[in-house]
C-alpha cells in the first residue's frame, strides 16, 4: 500500500493490487465495529451529489421533484406490480430506471465499490476512486419517523426496501440528500463539514483497473451478478469475448 494523503479532511490511500484492498477493508471494519461501513466506487473522483443536483447544485429542485415524481407515479402504475409503502419506495424505484432523484447509491460490499471504480472502458485511463462511509447510527434515516423525503435538508443514509433485483444484487444502500436552506445549495457529502469525517477515500491507479476486473470477474463480481437481467447478460458476453 502506497501514498498516504489527505483531501478537503478526508483520508486517502492508495492500493496496488487487489490483496491491499481487501487488507484495508479488514483493518477498517475491526476499527468500525459499532458503524455502518458502506462503499461508493467511481470510475474517477467527482463530487459526491446525487443526479438531481449535479447540473447546478445550488438550484433548489425540490418543487420539480415533487412534480416529476407524481407524474412518474402516474405513468407507470399499470406497468408496476409491486405495492410501495412511501416515496422513498417510489424514489428507489424511479432511480432504478434512469430517473434524477435525490438519492445517491452505495453499497454494503466492498467489491460491488470495487467493481464500480474499475468496471468503466471509457475511463480505464482515469483513476478510480472508492468511498468509503463510516456511518455513525445517528447518521441513519428514520422510516417511521422521516415519511417524506423532500422535506428533508439534511443528508442521510438510508437502507432500501428490497424492491427490484438490482438492489438486491448490488447490496444496495443510499445516501439520501436534500437541499441545504442555509447554505443554499445541495452540500457535496465529500465536502460536507459535518459528514466528512466519517469518509476515507480509497484511489485505484488506472494502471491497475483491468486486472480488478478480471480477479473480481473470478470471485463472481461482474456484470451479469449485479445487473441480473437481459442487460447484464449482454454486456457480460460483451466483456467476456473482449468487444
Amino acid at each position: 500500500m502506497t501514498k498516504i494523503s489527505k483531501t478537503v479532511s478526508i483520508p486517502s490511500v492508495t492500493i496496488d493490487n487487489l490483496s491491499d484492498y481487501i487488507e484495508l477493508i479488514e483493518d477498517i471494519t475491526n476499527k468500525n465495529p459499532r458503524k455502518t461501513i458502506i462503499y461508493r466506487g467511481q470510475p474517477q473522483d467527482f463530487d459526491l451529489l446525487p443526479s438531481i443536483a449535479r447540473k447546478n447544485n445550488k438550484t433548489d429542485t425540490t418543487i420539480k421533484e415533487i412534480r416529476i415524481l407524481e407524474e412518474f407515479k402516474r405513468r407507470s402504475r399499470l406497468k408496476i406490480n409491486t405495492d410501495f409503502i412511501d416515496d422513498w419506495d417510489w424514489l428507489i424505484f424511479a432511480q432504478h430506471y434512469g430517473l434524477k432523484t435525490r438519492l445517491l447509491d452505495w453499497s454494503s460490499n466492498p467489491l460491488v465499490g470495487l467493481w464500480f471504480s474499475c468496471n468503466e472502458q471509457n475511463n480505464l485511463g482515469e483513476d478510480g476512486v472508492i468511498y468509503i462511509f463510516k456511518a455513525k447510527r445517528s447518521h441513519l434515516l428514520n422510516r417511521k419517523t422521516d415519511t417524506k423525503p423532500f422535506e428533508r435538508n439534511t443528508t442521510r443514509v438510508y437502507k432500501p426496501h428490497l424492491n427490484n433485483e438490482r438492489i438486491i444484487a448490488q447490496s444496495g444502500w443510499f445516501t439520501a440528500h436534500g437541499y441545504s436552506s442555509t447554505a443554499d445549495m445541495f452540500v457535496r457529502l465529500n465536502h460536507n463539514t459535518l459528514l466528512r469525517e466519517y469518509l476515507e477515500k480509497v484511489i485505484i491507479p488506472s494502471r491497475i483497473k483491468e486486472r480488478i476486473i478480471e480477479k473480481l470477474d473470478v470471485l463472481g463480481i461482474n456484470y451479469e451478478r449485479l445487473f441480473p437481467d437481459i442487460d447484464g447478460i449482454c454486456k457480460q458476453m460483451n466483456y467476456e469475448n473482449k468487444l
